[in-house]
């Protein structure tokens, strides 16, 4: 059972009625909600006083306090043991599924230089899968013994190889970056690279760094998802909390960041159109 947590504050009356307002006692609402095998617990704090007592939700919402889903405004006292559920699994997905349907989409002439970025040798799978459709893959890694492994399968049965590297720098050139973790410092790739990651580059960076993952939040999930959650966010608890595996096939309607949005058919025509130039 996935727990959510939501908190409204009504708005405030004036004059008179305003103190009689902030003196009601607070309230806590309880609902379950039902969809393809999952059960969420929607708790609503009222908050006539602005504040919210978590001594009062401690009952209902029990162990599930330390994998809430909320907003992500909502912040928690250190010791209070409440966090917010976090998972990077299923934006990981996300990422690499964005990056094997843009390599699918691009014609065959395309000559794409795919990039790498896994630092900690987490994703060979999908280097295999990205060999079946593009030729030109460099690896940036740490974790040569699991990608060897992975390169004697790809010759056997693709008869095909990436270029495995630890220098930052031999992603200079590529055309596309996949970066499915974080702990990754990439050198400059310029503005021309499409770099695909889980979370926005600490620094400004002249990429075009997408790092953002809009969904539409399948049916019968799109009806018990408490208003406030992003999408993306939703799923990933549903993915990782609520075991919905198949939900790690999904593909971006689209993708955003750096103050830029795009299709994956509009990611398709820059970089068809760059290589072309």
């Amino acid at each position: 059972m996935l727990t959510a947590l939501s908190v409204r504050i009504p708005e405030q009356p004036s004059g008179v009625r305003r103190l009689a307002h902030r003196l009601r006692r607070d309230k806590v609402k309880i609902t379950f909600r039902r969809a393809r095998g999952v059960t969420l617990k929607h708790v609503t704090y009222i908050s006539y006083s602005g504040q919210v007592r978590l001594e009062k939700t401690d009952s209902v919402i029990g162990m599930q306090r330390s994998r809430l889903l909320c907003a992500d405004n909502l912040i928690f006292p250190h010791n209070s043991g409440y966090r917010r559920f976090s998972s990077r699994s299923f934006k990981q997905r996300l990422c690499t599924n964005t990056a094997l349907a843009v390599l699918k989409a691009l014609p065959p002439d395309a000559a794409l230089r795919l990039g790498i970025a896994d630092i900690y040798g987490g994703f060979p799978e999908f280097m295999l899968k990205a060999l079946r459709c593009c030729g030109d893959v460099t690896v940036l890694t740490r974790g040569g013994e699991v990608y060897a492994e992975a390169q004697e399968l790809a010759l056997n049965e693709l008869g095909a190889s990436a270029v495995i590297t630890s220098r930052p720098e031999d992603l200079r050139g590529c055309d596309l970056v996949v970066a499915p973790d974080s702990g990754c410092v990439l050198p400059d790739l310029g503005e021309n690279t499409v770099v695909l990651a889980v979370e926005p580059p600490s620094l400004e960076r002249s990429e075009q760094w997408y790092y953002s993952y809009k969904i539409q939040v399948p049916g019968g999930f799109d009806g018990i998802k408490p208003e406030e959650l992003d999408g993306e966010y939703f799923c990933s608890a549903l993915y990782t909390l609520g075991e919905q595996y198949e939900l790690g096939s999904m593909v971006p309607e689209r993708v955003e960041g750096s103050g830029r949005t795009r299709t994956i058919e509009t990611l398709c025509a820059s970089l068809d159109n760059r290589r072309q130039k």
